[in-house]
């Protein structure tokens, strides 16, 4: 528990009451002891009471002002007269979740002993504590971050001789003009207004890049020389150009909403030799996503984020993520933290209350929204816990939260990773067999990234049902293909997506659920399609696909295996009055990008939502609690319309098969009864 915060803003109160830092006039000995003390807190940190805070943190506190709601009594009583309460331009006060946010930057630069560490008082320890490594933050929507990060850009750029900064951005709208340059453009200016730190740019002053430095005419020759301290600020965007920041050394590089980024790591490993030699960091990039401003680079993001070890990232135990104590991940900074309705005094978050406002908060979103996408959104901005920020919610009708809480659940449970068994289909005299390959490797990522091997494997989740001749009913299993349009191409990130689903039936469970997998993209398509086959075979399924692209027909007709292939036929769906015509393709499906698609989609929404009873520790379980591939849940999760989702297009073709056949399984009961049903799977798909 923090106690008497307040002490470290004295230089702040001061200034708030008498418009001025140092009463002592410049030249004399007193004002010159004054600034040089203060400039070596800005840098060194400050301590009181045997209580110690960073550089960086002490000149946020007392040189940095920012834009606050009015909280006088005068502020309050225009609030209560007009509803609403202006801003006004402040300093920040002494709040927890700052105090631990530039500790965990300065401890990931610099580093820190164990014995040091137990005196902070932090929250959350870092694992890493030996310094010389990045730092990479997911934070709730309005947090006052671009304030920190501008204010520490200018506290190295005003205490750091020669010192470079690079301030980073995907869209320029986030670094000006109200974004983080322009906050920091602020800041100089604070400095030569109020401070003795002066610093003139006569040499670059532009709104993306400042430096420190003045023209002196040299006698004599009369030449024009540039002088001065020389420590620079530049704001750089990545629009289009993950090279963009590749050149000079830098002290400090911020990325700010990493998440916004088409190229995020590409663009961070470009910068990576800017600011490490020889494997460790000679300056600090930390990397920033907010929940709600996820687009192109959430992926890589997340990625980052659960995984920061492997970019040089300090790691931190997940204590925040449920149950995901005992994995690392980066910095978390949630919205329960620094809500000033329930800061105390000295700036200590009460948490159990702000947790139960954002509880009540929202039951009442979810009682009063008409759709799932409102409380995913208010979710994904205003997260409690690292996972309910990297959800994407536009256009995206499945349930992204249920999905997104399943995936992560999996990843950090080895169990349920080791589901799958990964390897390859093997043809034998005696039919296709299954064959574990160690070395094997399934394709996770969404997207599927360029300049790693597209080769995939075959994944069972649950081999074949066998019946009491050895044999796997013809129709019990389906396959939902989506092939993909060209041969391997270096710079295509499309797969070809294959999922083998047993179909809901009364002899074999858990069904109605997808038991193996194949998700690849090899040299020539009919590699891809030769273990397609075989997994038809394997399974003796038909197989379900989009017939406007691939050789699936054509290797078909060349392999004399057409009757694994489900014909084209009309699709009736008599209970929500659709009937989609044959397009005269013999096979497969055309889904298209109009209505069919979007009919698709909605019967794979309510398939993952289809209730699966319930578990043994009392949760209601889902078809999607039923799903463990992490690429297949990574595309659901941030799937949105446009976006090549190879997995999902698979699903969706399959979902009017497995559509039609429920239908006709229920017309066969009523008509016949439980022999009628049996004898379903002994006849041929949908002729």
């Amino acid at each position: 528990m923090l106690i008497n915060t307040q002490l470290f803003s004295s230089e702040a109160q001061h200034f708030k009451r008498h418009g001025y830092y140092c009463p002592d006039p410049p030249g004399t000995l007193a004002h010159y002891e004054y600034w040089s003390e203060q400039l070596r807190r800005c840098k060194e940190g400050y301590s009181v009471g045997g209580m110690r805070i960073t550089g960086h943190h002490y000149n946020y506190l007392n040189f940095t002002q920012i834009r606050l709601k009015d909280d006088t009594p005068e502020g309050r009583k225009e609030k209560k007269k007009r509803r609403s309460r202006h801003k006004v331009v402040d300093f920040p006060s002494f709040w927890d979740g700052d105090y631990n946010y530039f500790w965990a930057a300065d401890i990931a630069h610099f580093g820190i002993d164990e014995q040091s560490l137990e005196q902070l008082n932090l929250d959350y320890v870092p694992l890493w504590l030996d310094g010389g490594h990045h730092l990479v933050v997911v934070k709730a929507r309005r947090k006052g971050f671009s304030y920190k990060n501008s204010s520490m850009a200018a506290n190295i750029y005003n205490t750091i001789r020669n010192s470079y900064v690079m301030l980073c951005a995907y869209d320029s709208k986030y670094l000006y003009p109200d974004g983080i340059m322009s906050m920091a453009s602020k800041n100089l200016d604070f400095y030569n207004k109020y401070t003795a730190w002066s610093k003139r740019r006569q040499a670059i002053n532009k709104k993306e890049h400042k430096r420190s430095s003045y023209f002196k005419i040299l006698d004599g020759s009369g030449a024009k020389v540039e002088e001065g301290y020389m420590s620079e600020i530049r704001a750089i965007s990545f629009k289009d150009n993950p090279d963009a920041g590749r050149g000079k050394d830098a002290d400090l590089v911020i990325f700010e909403e990493g998440g916004a980024f088409d190229n995020f790591l590409a663009s961070m490993r470009a910068i990576r030799p800017a600011v490490e030699e020889d494997g460790e960091a000679t300056g600090l990039m930390i990397a920033f996503g907010t929940g709600g401003d996820m687009e192109g680079g959430t992926i890589d993001l997340e990625q980052l984020f659960y995984g920061p070890e492997a970019e040089n990232f300090m790691p931190f135990d997940n204590v925040w993520d449920e149950g995901a104590s005992g994995t690392t991940c980066g910095f978390f900074f949630a919205d329960w933290q620094n809500k000033k309705p329930f800061m105390d005094e000295h700036g200590n978050t009460k948490k159990e209350e702000a947790l139960e406002a954002s509880r009540k908060k929202r039951e009442q979103i979810e009682q009063n929204s008409r759709t799932e996408d409102t409380i995913t959104s208010y979710k994904t901005e205003y997260p409690d816990q690292p996972k309910e920020s990297f959800a994407r919610t536009t256009g995206n009708i499945f349930p992204v939260a249920a999905l997104n809480d399943w995936k992560n659940q999996i990843l950090r449970n080895d169990k349920l990773m080791n589901i799958g068994v990964h390897g390859k289909l093997v043809p034998t005299a005696e039919g296709i067999r299954f064959t574990p390959d160690p070395n094997a490797k399934p394709l996770l990522d969404f997207p599927i990234r360029r300049g790693v091997s597209h080769d995939g494997c075959v994944t069972i989740y649950q081999p074949p049902y066998r019946d009491s001749n050895n044999q796997t009913p013809f129709g019990l299993y389906i396959i939902m293909h989506d092939p993909y349009a060209f041969d391997k191409s270096t710079n295509s990130t499309s797969a070809g997506a294959a999922y083998v689903v047993k179909l809901p039936n009364k002899f074999s469970k858990p069904d109605d659920m997808i038991v193996a997998s194949y998700i690849a993209r090899p040299a020539t398509q009919d590699d891809y399609n030769e273990v397609l086959f075989n997994l038809a075979r394997y399974y003796n399924a038909q197989i379900a696909f989009e017939n406007d692209r691939g050789d699936v027909i054509g290797y078909a007709k060349r392999m004399k295996m057409l009757h694994y292939l489900i014909e084209e036929t009309d699709f009736v769906d008599k209970k929500n009055n659709i009937n989609f015509r044959a397009l005269s393709r013999s096979y497969g499906m055309s889904v298209g990008t109009g209505p069919r698609k979007g009919q698709a989609e909605i019967y794979l929404r309510d398939w993952l939502k289809t209730p699966r009873g319930i578990d043994e520790d009392g949760n209601h379980r889902l078809n999607l609690h039923m799903i463990y591939d992490i690429g297949l849940l990574r595309e659901l999760v941030l799937y949105a319309d446009g976006m090549n989702a190879d997995r999902i297009s698979a699903l969706r073709v399959g979902m009017f098969y497995l559509q039609d056949h429920v239908s006709r399984v229920l017309a066969a009961e009523e008509e016949e009864g439980d022999d009628a049903f049996d004898e379903f799977f002994n006849r041929t798909l949908y002729r």
